[in-house]
């Protein structure tokens, strides 16, 4: 699945490589610079040390990766929700882990059983495991990491809401019995976090479930060795790792906010390794990566697409005609060849497949045709009566708001742009409303201030099942955010209470079917994952999940 890119770019801007020799200096002394977040323990700055990390030794094998905020490894407790989801999951085990496509494989537990009626699963685990500080990992470790946070009101994973028991058989198996059947409880049990497993002695009092979280002890292949809030953290090998151990003896984890700077760190040679969530790598930036000797540039199919929601209590978008007819003004081949550079591919759903239960046989969406679009306005009832070029109904012009931000998705605005232009040919007008990060959420989950409005769905283990009951499927207190239908949101609930594996394929291929059908949302594209690395990087190898984006263990350098 994983590919280097070939594809020869004409140059954009040779601008990028005459930026000032301070920004340069910036880059060269990263230790310096300081990003969003700041640790109010320590005053913007905190030094930790772990004494049971190995001394580095001349021909110590280090890779230096640039990542975009601060990880907080000193708030990197495995049952919480702060620091960097990346370092969580280099430094805690789950019991299973997420495979490619979303298969599930075993980690901290070997096996499992599943009872028929699907709530009830028993874990085998793995023996002669150990801490990063020594201590035994075993079914009371596992059932002390899950208490600490099962309860916690916050927490809205299913694992969490439906569990009835959590009983220990013996030192190594583990029973854990739900309220439901769900097949994504192993799904939801691979994430990066909250349900890794921490050592008891993690929390000072040891052992206890309100003890208060001091330091990062897990069971996975790394351990913290340093940290300097907002400038880096370095982790290296555990000692006492199960698996196979790792070839590099450290990796540094520089925080260097701008993707520009980024950009310029890599080609100085800075930093090995960049890209992916964990530093994202500038569209525009590519032609330039490529065209240097010293850097390979990456790329595969990601897990996420980005679409257009429509609100569907806007008066205007009721009318499937219309929702089809926006799809199908939608030339996707040019968002994705002229404005993403061909990094990426047209969108045929709601989801790309490398997402469980999407296949080729049910991925057909809205290809690009104009005249159709307009064909099906006029079947709706609309006509340029006075001549301006948009069209009206009952004497009210077809105009729709759209809403985007840039901050997180630099690359919407162009898109947006690019629609408002479609959709004006064939009738349509579209008002841009560019907002702010908070303002731009607060329409989408909030107020529903939009007729339009871009959005990505969730990555790799979340899909498809914890995007669809998120935003296309109510529940007791909210109304659904995407889309509302009662047939949908029924085959959603089959597909994920199912324990039966041909039942639960043929509702989402039901669930793709309806989303076409009655052209829910409109498709945009399927982003690639770019990562680039200079050449004495060897042996890497993207990873299945955006939380475990490369696998950190297979990873070498040149001696």
């Amino acid at each position: 699945m994983n590919q280097q890119i070939k594809r020869k770019y004409t140059p954009w801007s040779m601008a990028l490589l005459s930026l000032t020799a301070a920004v340069m200096l910036v880059i060269s002394g990263c230790g310096s610079q300081s990003g969003s977040t700041t640790d109010p323990n320590a005053g913007g700055q905190k030094q930790t040390t772990n004494s049971a990390a190995s001394q580095p030794s001349e021909d110590n094998k280090t890779i230096t990766v640039a990542v975009a905020s601060d990880v907080g490894i000193d708030q990197l407790d495995a049952g919480g929700y702060k620091g960097s989801m990346n370092v969580h999951a280099m430094i805690y085990d789950g019991l299973v882990k997420y495979g490619q496509k979303g298969e599930i494989l075993p980690a901290l537990a070997e096996t499992w059983d599943i009872s028929p009626d699907g709530k009830a699963y028993t874990f085998h685990l793995r023996k002669n495991v150990k801490f990063s500080d020594g201590t035994e990992m075993n079914a009371a470790a596992v059932k002390f990491s899950f208490e600490r946070w099962i309860k916690d009101p916050v927490n809205s994973l299913n694992i969490a809401t439906a569990m009835k028991s959590l009983d220990v058989v013996d030192d190594h198996t583990i029973t854990m019995t739900f309220t439901k059947a769900y097949y994504p409880f192993l799904t939801e049990l691979s994430f990066a976090r909250p349900v890794r497993i921490i050592s008891p002695t993690a929390v000072e009092p040891a052992g206890d479930l309100n003890g208060k979280f001091v330091k990062a002890i897990g069971t996975g292949a790394w351990m913290p060795e340093s940290y300097k809030t907002d400038q880096e953290a370095v982790l290296v090998r555990n000692p006492y790792y199960w698996g196979e151990k790792p070839k590099l003896d450290k990796i540094i984890l520089k925080i260097i906010p701008d993707p520009q700077s980024i950009v310029l760190a890599l080609q100085n040679g800075n930093v090995d390794l960049a890209g992916g969530q964990l530093g994202k790598i500038p569209v525009e930036s590519l032609p330039v990566l490529q065209s240097d000797s010293s850097l390979i540039v990456e790329k595969a199919p990601g897990t996420n697409s980005h679409f257009l929601a429509f609100n569907y209590k806007q008066p205007l978008l009721q009318d499937v005609r219309v929702r089809q007819a926006i799809n199908l003004a939608i030339n996707k081949k040019s968002i994705v060849q002229d404005l993403m550079g061909g990094i990426g591919s047209e969108a045929t759903g709601l989801f790309p497949q490398t997402v469980p239960y999407v296949m080729e046989s049910n991925s057909t969406w809205y290809g690009f045709d104009p005249d159709q679009a307009k064909k099906l306005l006029v079947e709706a009832g609309y006509s340029d009566g006075n001549g301006d070029g948009i069209v009206e109904k009952a004497g009210a012009p077809l105009s729709l708001n759209f809403v985007l931000q840039e901050a997180e998705f630099p690359e919407w605005k162009s898109i947006g742009e690019l629609i408002q232009s479609e959709l004006k040919n064939i009738g349509i007008e579209v008002k841009l409303q560019v907002l702010e990060t908070n303002a731009y959420y607060d329409a989408l989950w909030k107020t529903r201030a939009y007729d339009l409005i871009i959005y990505r769905t969730y990555d790799d283990a979340y899909n498809p099942h914890a995007f669809l009951l998120s935003l296309f499927h109510k529940t007791d207190d909210t109304p659904a955010v995407v889309w509302s239908d009662a047939e949908l949101e029924s085959l959603t609930d089959t597909a994920v209470g199912t324990t039966d594996l041909k039942e639960r394929k043929s509702a989402y291929d039901a669930i793709f079917h309806k989303l076409y059908q009655q052209a829910m949302f409109a498709a945009v594209y399927f982003p690639d994952d770019i990562f680039v690395f200079n050449h004495r990087v060897k042996n890497f190898k993207l990873g299945y999940t955006t939380f475990s984006p490369v696998l950190w263990n297979l990873l070498d350098v040149e001696d």
